[in-house]
């Protein structure tokens, strides 16, 4: 038995066309090579599948971000980048974009870990699978802080049983 891998100069990169999303004007483009670097998915994840699981995460997003950016428009923002006082940036970003791409980002791995979490080369799935849903858990949450901090709300939400 022999083993052959393929070593050719598009692997590991994004298709072309598929290197980014970008959403309405107000929000900042998702680098998809940048997305799968910070969160270390490694090309087991084709472009294709993480271009689209990327795209259902800025939309899940910007959804939960729609009220919030309705009302800073009104405010006269147009970008979210604008949102920022010049010395609350960081390296000359406003920190709502971090957020903004921590939140995407997050939610992107959250649904791989979920969506793949029965897909292992060694055929370990089923003890792999439950650690990769605490995985998806922790991610989702990440996510969910992400946006709190955007709309400048606390962390935690505590209800009554």
């Amino acid at each position: 038995m022999s083993l052959v891998f393929a070593d050719t100069d598009t692997q590991g990169r994004q298709s072309i066309g598929q290197n980014e999303i970008v959403s309405a004007v107000f929000w900042p483009r998702i680098d998809l090579s940048e997305l799968r670097d910070v969160m270390r998915i490694d090309n087991n994840i084709n472009s294709n599948r993480l271009y689209h699981t990327a795209l259902e995460s800025v939309a899940h997003v910007n959804g939960q971000l729609k009220g919030w950016r309705m009302a800073a428009q009104q405010r006269g923002f147009t970008a979210l980048a604008d949102v920022a006082e010049e010395d609350d940036k960081i390296n000359g970003e406003a920190p709502q974009v971090a957020h903004y791409r921590r939140a995407v980002y997050c939610y992107t791995k959250a649904l791989m870990l979920e969506k793949w979490a029965d897909a292992d080369a060694t055929g370990k799935t089923g003890e792999r699978a439950e650690a990769k849903q605490q995985q998806a858990e922790d991610y989702r949450r990440e996510g969910h802080f992400a946006v709190a901090a955007i709309m400048g709300q606390r962390r935690c939400d505590a209800e009554l049983i």
